[in-house]
């Protein structure tokens, strides 16, 4: 019985450790491809056809940039907010946290999941989720 256990342990490890992302996986150019809402609220429905076809860009220095192809206000007003800000990976949490020093990295938080050059970027607090794909 412990024999079994302890194997069913190391699967579990291993697993677990296979789905970590890291720092290196997350750098470059991701194109949203399709937009997944869990909410029926209607401005968090809006929030997220703005980020259609939109273009989420992390530098390996550190360096952050946001563009999208549509331009209503709501979208413009994220746009201008993520402008000139860094990005950091949280290893721990497995969270992309966007922002600046002086604002504790808090504008925007991903929990990416990340698989052959796709990914899925689920945004704190907004019940969106996102598929992308690295352009």
């Amino acid at each position: 019985m412990k024999y079994l256990i302890s194997i069913a342990f190391l699967f579990l490890t291993i697993n677990v450790k296979s789905q970590n992302q890291s720092k290196d996986q997350i750098v470059g150019d991701w194109k949203v491809t399709n937009v997944i809402v869990k909410s029926t609220d209607k401005n968090k429905i809006d929030l997220a056809n703005s980020f259609k076809n939109s273009i989420f860009s992390f530098k390996p220095n550190d360096y952050f940039s946001f563009t999208s192809a549509e331009k209503s206000k709501l979208i413009m007003m994220v746009v201008e907010q993520l402008k000139n800000k860094k990005w950091l990976f949280e290893e721990k949490s497995q969270t992309i946290r966007i922002g600046s020093a002086k604002d504790s990295y808090s504008i925007m938080f991903i929990l990416p999941k990340i698989e052959n050059n796709k990914a899925s970027f689920e945004i704190g607090e907004t019940e969106i989720n996102l598929e992308l794909i690295k352009i």
